[in-house]
């Protein structure tokens, strides 16, 4: 029993891979941030301006620890990197997949994206910037890097590939 994790950047497709990968793998997918979404009854904007960054990622490390350890894809959001207690989990987790894909591309995925308060309004410098600062973070729990500039078919067949 091994849970599968996919981490990086906003709108790389860790989402959309998870999804098939939960139909190719037969296991459930379990999306952190529409978790954290359900559970709190508030979209990930309204948390942030209710309670702050800070108590979004304490939510997102209480979701993670609940599934780190079940025979499940998780999708995590792509902040999941700026708390040192989920880095720490995410470290002793064997199978962490980083999914990179260029800034650019993802730029355009997200720009019109209101439902990404990091992102909200940024310029591609901006989320440069942000992207620089997560990329050692990314690096440094992951499992194996994957190029996710690619068909979404192609990227989780190599996921499977490496497990």
């Amino acid at each position: 029993m091994m849970s599968i994790v996919l981490v990086g950047f906003m709108g790389v497709g860790k989402t959309t891979i998870g999804e098939l990968l939960s139909e190719k793998c037969n296991k459930s997918l379990v999306d952190i941030d529409s978790y954290i979404v359900n559970t709190m009854k508030l979209s990930i904007p309204e948390i942030f301006d209710k309670y702050g960054e800070q108590y979004f990622r304490d939510l997102e490390t209480k979701a993670l620890l609940e599934w780190i350890d079940k025979d499940v894809i998780i999708s995590t959001g792509g902040g999941i990197v700026e708390s040192t207690s989920t880095k720490r989990i995410l470290n002793k987790t064997r199978h962490v997949f980083w999914l990179k894909c260029d800034i650019e591309v993802v730029f355009k995925r997200i720009q019109q994206d209101n439902n990404r308060p990091n992102a909200n309004g940024k310029s591609l410098k901006e989320l440069k910037a942000l992207y620089s600062k997560r990329e050692l973070s990314y690096n440094e729990i992951a499992f194996k890097q994957i190029d996710a500039d690619r068909p979404i078919e192609v990227v989780a067949n190599e996921i499977i590939e490496s497990l």
